[in-house]
């Protein structure tokens, strides 16, 4: 019976072994992408803390430097725009989505 157990372990084991062995390799970067997504992700970080709305923004960089950026409802409209346009001229951030409170006010560049 103790045999049987040592045979069977390792059938159970490789479909976890594979399962695993697959989710890392896809969500892998390049250095290239990291470098790209570092400097955007930098550049979102400076602009927002030198407006005072750092802890009034959420925001995902994607890996070729496009920004989400979601603005709280009590952001005003003027500071909403004048963070969004100077992402958008920022030569690090390929793109930007921007939503107030789930409401798209912004489209992609």
């Amino acid at each position: 019976m103790k045999k049987f157990r040592f045979l069977i372990l390792p059938f159970l084991l490789l479909p976890f072994t594979v399962v695993l062995t697959g989710c890392g390799s896809e969500n892998a970067l390049t250095k290239e992408e990291m470098l790209v997504q570092s400097s955007s992700d930098s550049a979102v970080s400076e602009i927002l803390f030198d407006l005072g709305l750092d802890a009034q923004a959420s925001y995902n960089v994607r890996k070729n430097g496009h920004v989400e950026i979601e603005f709280t409802k009590d952001v005003p409209m003027f500071d909403y725009t004048l963070v969004v346009e100077k992402l958008r001229q920022h030569p690090d951030i390929k793109s930007v989505y921007a939503v107030q409170s789930g409401s798209e006010v912004c489209p992609f560049k």
